[in-house]
């Protein structure tokens, strides 16, 4: 409490000044944490920022920056995501500008924190429902910037498989509806994974710029897409369970000899091994729908090791 009250004294000094100034020291704050936040009680300054700073940029900035401090610099392997979600506090008044400056500010981690929030503030089936819709929402608006934040999604695309496949294992939706989320999901996996930005003249006729993102990013996205779109046969029908009978559509078999394919590329040919498990792991009958979590946990473990954030669905 008292290093929060201290940081509240410090941050309010962004409140008074000129709009550059105060964007120059926020950047400071932020560089400061990205560098030394080693031993430095980060969850204080979290609460600190959302409680006391006028600016809902400054807000976001700040919040996205302590929750990635907090997971870089931890000092014990494995810390989880509880202690955020206790010191996050995303103020009530302002809650749609916090959202919307976080989802344009590329503050995924914030947003996370708060679907979990509100998951666990509200146990029914309505309000995952309007989360999952919030989500869909979310990802199909955002692009990540580069390799330093793209894995940060994995949490988002982790948590609506999970409660998509709970819905429809217990009957809390109509299948056509969940159906029509997970296609969603799908289509935005499959345009993450290009090579080239489909955005704008050029990138509808296929010369768009190169695609920020890692090759290590587009095997994981690749590989999700093509598993949906093997255990999503039709827009009524899923595989909840498993079969031995695996009868792959069109678009399923195209999808997966884009994946299998890419080892051939010298841009992945470090990846060969992760690719062959990945297309093993979706090729086996004895998976279904249920198992697009593992996957995507296997994928976090074999491509991104050393991303804290990601414990969560390891």
């Amino acid at each position: 409490m008292a290093f929060c009250s201290l940081f509240c004294d410090s941050l309010a000094l962004l409140n008074g000044v000129g709009v550059s100034t105060g964007e120059a020291l926020a950047a400071r704050v932020i560089g400061w944490l990205d560098r030394k936040g080693q031993g430095f009680p980060v969850l204080p300054l979290l609460t600190a920022c959302s409680r006391c700073l006028a600016s809902v940029r400054h807000m976001t900035r700040i919040t996205e920056a302590c929750i990635t401090a907090y997971f870089t610099h931890a000092e014990e392997e494995g810390v989880g995501w509880g202690p955020v979600l206790a010191s996050l506090q995303v103020p009530e008044l302002t809650v749609d500008d916090f959202l919307s400056e976080s989802q344009s500010g590329g503050s995924f981690l914030t947003l996370y924190a708060y679907i979990l929030q509100r998951l666990n503030t509200e146990h029914t089936v309505a309000n995952e429902k309007r989360t999952l819709a919030l989500l869909n929402t979310w990802n199909s608006q955002v692009f990540p910037s580069g390799p330093y934040d793209e894995a940060k999604l994995f949490l988002w695309w982790h948590k609506a498989l999970c409660v998509y496949v709970e819905h429809l294992q217990q009957g809390l939706g109509e299948v056509p509806a969940v159906v029509a989320g997970l296609l969603r999901l799908q289509t935005r996996l499959s345009q993450m994974g290009e090579e080239r930005l489909g955005s704008g003249l050029l990138g509808a006729i296929g010369l768009g710029r190169r695609s920020p993102l890692s090759n290590r990013f587009r095997v994981v996205v690749r590989s999700l897409s093509a598993f949906l779109s093997v255990q999503i046969p039709s827009e009524d029908q899923v595989r909840l369970q498993p079969s031995t009978d695996q009868q792959l559509t069109a678009k399923a078999q195209q999808a997966l000899v884009v994946l299998e394919s890419m080892p051939s590329s010298k841009q992945y040919a470090d990846l060969k091994d992760s690719i062959g498990k990945a297309v093993q792991f979706i090729h086996y009958p004895g998976h279904c729908l249920r198992d697009g979590p593992c996957l995507l946990s296997l994928l976090a473990n074999l491509l991104y090791p050393d991303q804290g954030y990601l414990n969560i669905i390891r």
